[in-house]
């Protein structure tokens, strides 16, 4: 990673809202369409909106992960961290997550990133997020 990608990343995540909370099984989730296949390279991640949800899809061996594109450790961005397999590394201190659970791996971050159902339709991509209240 370029140092002056993490600047940047870590200038841009003092503008950024907190990571979503884990939402709650169960609770109410609507599907949005966030892009096509094509996007996420394998092995990759790319970032979308999703209603509002700032997402990071992760292509393992063409399988789809969706976890919040926010750090729970200082809100940067996931998406511009690296993959390894399904763990993801954080760009700015170096936080782990396993994108299939969202779970911490390796610190700073303590909490865990909201992970979300996705799949594939067609060539396109859907993630399930929290329905508005």
């Amino acid at each position: 990673m370029s140092r002056l990608r993490r600047i940047k990343n870590l200038v841009q995540a003092s503008f950024r809202r907190r990571s979503p909370e884990r939402a709650q099984p169960g609770a109410p989730v609507t599907p949005v369409t966030v892009g096509k296949i094509g996007v996420v390279p394998q092995g990759g991640l790319a970032k979308f909106d999703a209603g509002g949800h700032e997402i990071a899809v992760a292509n393992i061996d063409g399988r789809y992960y969706a976890v919040s594109d926010i750090c729970t450790h200082f809100r940067c961005s996931l998406s511009e961290g690296e993959l390894d397999g399904p763990i993801l590394t954080c760009i700015c201190h170096g936080s782990r997550f396993d994108v299939s659970t969202g779970e911490v791996q390796r610190g700073p971050a303590k909490r865990p990133v909201q992970v979300y159902a996705v799949r594939v339709q067609g060539d396109d991509l859907v993630v399930d997020v929290p329905s508005a209240s």
